[in-house]
C-alpha cells in the first residue's frame, strides 16, 4: 500500500495499526507485518492523532 493509499486503507488494518502501536510495536515492525509503507503507518497514527516520534519529549 503506497502512502497515497491512505484514504482507500480499511478501517480494520487502521484499528490493527493503532492497536500494534499502542502495545509498543515500532512503525517499521507495523508496516513489514500489514505490507504497508512506513509513511502509511506514520500518516495513520497521525490521522488517530496517537503518533508521537522518537526525538519529541
Amino acid at each position: 500500500m503506497a502512502a497515497t493509499d491512505l484514504k482507500r486503507a480499511p478501517s480494520e488494518k487502521k484499528e490493527v495499526v493503532k492497536n500494534l502501536y499502542v502495545s509498543g510495536i515500532p512503525e517499521e515492525f507495523i508496516a513489514m507485518q500489514l505490507d504497508i509503507e512506513i509513511p502509511v503507518v506514520i500518516a495513520i497514527l497521525k490521522e488517530q492523532g496517537i503518533y508521537r516520534h522518537a526525538n519529541e519529549p
